[in-house]
């Protein structure tokens, strides 16, 4: 990476983005493996470069009512809302204009006005290429795990489209 002005590498942290998409990898923890701990999650979770405190994750276990059945951690019946899997499909086949690829990078373009509703379907649809995106008025970046997990995405989105 190379600095910007004065040899600063500046980043910008958002608070309630990372809490998003660490309550993201959580829930995708719980529901893809058996998690019998909090260490066994904490591990999880830096396997993956996300720094959390055993607080803060206690809270999010609250946040996200997980629940211990059979000794391993559950996600419970009052989930938090998310949409609906057919609501993803409609969203992404009514707004998504375009799709390009770079590198780990997806960049979907929409109409104006349109790319908070389908990064936040995208995101939803908890879609194991997807870390995370971030939208303007009409273009969201996506970013996943490798260049080569960014095709996968950008495919599946086609087919979508098809």
């Amino acid at each position: 990476m190379q600095p910007l002005r004065g040899g600063v590498n500046h980043f910008v942290i958002i608070p309630h983005l990372m809490k998003r998409a660490r309550h993201k990898a959580i829930l995708h923890l719980v529901r893809t493996g058996e998690i019998y701990s909090q260490d066994d999650l904490m591990r999880g979770l830096e396997a993956r470069k996300i720094e959390v405190s055993q607080s803060t994750l206690s809270r999010d276990i609250q946040e996200l009512r997980l629940a211990k059945a059979g000794g391993v951690y559950t996600v419970g019946d009052t989930e938090p809302a998310q949409t609906s899997e057919d609501d993803v499909l409609r969203i992404i086949r009514e707004f998504l204009l375009e799709i390009v690829t770079a590198e780990n990078l997806v960049i979907l373009k929409t109409g104006p006005g349109n790319a908070s509703a389908l990064s936040r379907a995208v995101d939803d649809a908890m879609w194991p290429e997807v870390v995370g995106s971030i939208a303007g008025d009409d273009t969201i970046f996506v970013a996943a795990h490798s260049a080569a997990e960014a095709r996968k995405l950008e495919q599946r989105l086609r087919k979508i489209l098809e």
